[in-house]
């Protein structure tokens, strides 16, 4: 699926991103996952986690084992959807006032919010890998082709029961999705992974999880047309993505961002990380991406709360990076 005309600023965010909120980072969804109790009860699910840190593998392992009974297999579905749930409800009290421990300003992650807001003809992307309701609680935030949570749900701590869930649609999803796209203001919020609080149209929770994702992400209507609409976004050309809390460890992520910088003329401008991290992260475990670094345009290794202080002062690292999108 493509949209005919996308402004030329992207924004892509991954789990770095709510971490800025509370949220969780991968070592810390894997101690979520390693604590519970069906796990600590499963002598093969805690010899997995401690063998493997990386929780999305130990996940794969087990899941795509034929060899595992599925008693095992349901221990640690449960035990992944629990951490999630955990995360919701890490994030889902976050206010903005001094006395947080996650000070950012609203006010001004808003300004940057807006950068990416279509402007005339030209759509405007949100895309995120990140499978939290962050975005939804605290500024309304919903995705094209999704049904809405109940009322209650948006900016209230409302916990997100099973009854609360809504499934996906499985019939005429690419134009479902064009008009929630035409239908709403602002950027079009895409979750290329799926999102807590999801069924899928067989009723399986619709998260992302694992390593097979580019088999997870062709079996679903909706990810399908999301992840379509990812590429095509990049493949038009010139365009500038600004990156937050992604860590370059999604090889179909890569590769999309890797065609986009050798082929499209793609930007990435990458916020919160190391430069020397990013480097290594992608050489040693990624080295088939290495070119994606000749597309960096910059590196902001700032958290939000710097870039976004609680006294709400225009920071010098909020005008670089807004300097550098627009030039």
């Amino acid at each position: 699926m493509q949209i005919t005309q996308t402004k030329d600023l992207i924004l892509l965010t991954g789990a770095g991103f709510t971490k800025n909120f509370g949220g969780f980072l991968a070592d810390e969804m894997w101690s979520h996952i390693f604590n519970n109790p069906l796990v600590q009860g499963s002598v093969l699910l805690r010899s997995e986690l401690q063998d493997n840190f990386d929780f999305e593998l130990v996940y794969s392992n087990i899941i795509d084992n034929p060899r595992i009974n599925d008693e095992e297999k349901v221990k640690i579905k449960k035990a992944v959807f629990d951490a999630y749930a955990k995360l919701d409800n890490a994030t889902k009290g976050w206010v903005f006032n001094d006395s947080s421990p996650y000070p950012v300003n609203v006010y001004g992650l808003g300004k940057l919010l807006q950068l990416f807001n279509g402007t005339g003809n030209d759509q405007g992307f949100f895309f995120t890998l990140n499978q939290d309701l962050f975005m939804e609680r605290k500024f309304g935030y919903r995705c094209p082709g999704v049904s809405k949570f109940p009322d209650e749900f948006y900016n209230q701590l409302k916990d997100m029961g099973q009854n609360d869930f809504v499934s996906l649609p499985s019939k005429n999803v690419e134009d479902a999705v064009m008009r929630g796209i035409k239908d709403h203001a602002g950027s079009a919020y895409i979750k290329l992974h799926g999102s807590y609080g999801w069924k899928s149209a067989d009723g399986s929770n619709q998260l992302v999880v694992g390593k097979n994702k580019v088999g997870s992400i062709g079996n679903e209507p909706l990810l399908k047309t999301y992840f379509d609409i990812f590429e095509s976004t990049i493949k038009q050309g010139g365009k500038k993505i600004l990156i937050i809390g992604y860590g370059f460890q999604d090889k179909h992520i890569n590769e999309a961002l890797l065609d986009g910088v050798k082929n499209h003329g793609l930007k990435l401008f990458i916020v919160g990380q190391n430069p020397r991290s990013v480097k290594e992260r992608i050489e040693n475990g990624h080295y088939y991406a290495k070119d994606i670094l000749s597309g960096v345009g910059g590196y902001f290794p700032y958290l939000l709360k710097e870039i976004f202080p609680s006294n709400q002062e225009d920071t010098v690292y909020f005008n670089d990076i807004k300097n550098a999108l627009q030039s």
